[in-house]
């Protein structure tokens, strides 16, 4: 049986536009599992099963079946799911145990993790909590609240740290087979990311096929100023969910949407130089709690994966 490839996310990484765009290329060669069934059975056979309970048969068997149709032979197999690095909302306190299931499973497989500058990464990650839910500010999301904080994990900057994940990925499968990525590549040399994932892949790269690849696509849009802060009221009050429990009220996604597309239409009403400030405000807010945090860090993953990180913005 072939094993996958399995691109672990970062979030905010890129991942949506590989998981749309490249990985369902069956011309390319890939056989992707991104269907919801897919993702469904992905989610809750392999992340969500309690660690003593872990059964891996649900979800090897579930591949197998899938691999080997007959229209699917002499195809890639891929996975891709941001959540195999784990949530950086709970501090990705699960990202070990998922590495060690995926080696369970998968021991040959092969692992992408796309990573991205820090300072980037926090505001838009950021961004990503308010969108799903979340009611803090910046400042109060990079300080949770220490009370009950022994009962379930939060945000930490440790999560941004990118060489532990890397080095237990590798110290598991081999630093043969474990690829890293910058996101930074994507945003500015697209079809050389592209080509590296298709090569590490063992899949021909068709030059033609890659240059035509939609890379202008824009995939989640951030929030604008006006957005980001009205619908982090918003969720105060009517998004019930994991990131906010206790909600007053809990109104449909429908009605969510058509909250956030008035918001957006306001946002787009201001003049380019306010929304620049507001967004200058974040990074000092940022700047103020980074510092040289990830210094070190940036350095190891350096020697793991030999990527010129400085050239792209990381602080070394």
């Amino acid at each position: 049986m072939r094993p996958p490839i399995i691109h672990i996310g970062y979030n905010k990484t890129g991942s949506t536009w590989l998981q749309e765009e490249l990985f369902p290329q069956r011309e390319l060669g890939y056989l992707s599992f991104l269907s919801i069934e897919d993702r469904t059975e992905i989610y809750r056979s392999l992340v969500s099963q309690h660690a003593l309970t872990f059964d891996p048969e649900p979800i090897l068997s579930y591949y197998r079946n899938k691999v080997e149709l007959p229209e699917n032979e002499g195809l890639q197999p891929v996975f891709s799911a941001e959540r195999f690095s784990g949530d950086p909302h709970s501090a990705g306190y699960d990202t070990k145990e998922i590495a060690q299931r995926l080696h369970r499973l998968f021991p040959e497989g092969r692992i992408i993790a796309v990573i991205r500058e820090q300072r980037s990464m926090l505001l838009s990650t950021y961004k990503q909590y308010v969108r799903a839910g979340g009611p803090r500010t910046l400042r109060k999301y990079f300080a949770p609240p220490e009370r009950g904080s022994r009962r379930m994990p939060m945000f930490s900057f440790d999560y941004f740290d990118y060489a532990p994940l890397i080095g237990y990925y590798q110290e598991l499968f081999g630093k043969e087979r474990v690829l890293v990525l910058p996101y930074e590549w994507l945003r500015q040399e697209p079809e050389r990311l592209v080509s590296e994932i298709l090569r590490f892949s063992g899949l021909e790269v068709d030059v033609e096929m890659v240059r035509k690849l939609p890379y202008n696509k824009k995939v989640n849009p951030g929030y604008g100023p006006v957005t980001l802060n009205w619908k982090r009221h918003f969720n105060r009050f009517f998004i019930d969910n994991s990131l906010n429990p206790g909600a007053l009220f809990d109104l449909p996604y429908g009605a969510e949407r058509r909250v956030v597309s008035w918001m957006r239409r306001l946002d787009n009403l201001l003049p380019g130089s306010w929304r620049r400030r507001s967004e200058q405000r974040l990074k000092r807010i940022i700047d103020r709690h980074v510092g040289d945090r990830y210094r070190a860090g940036n350095r190891k993953v350096t020697e793991q994966t030999g990527l010129d990180l400085g050239a792209l913005g990381y602080d070394l």
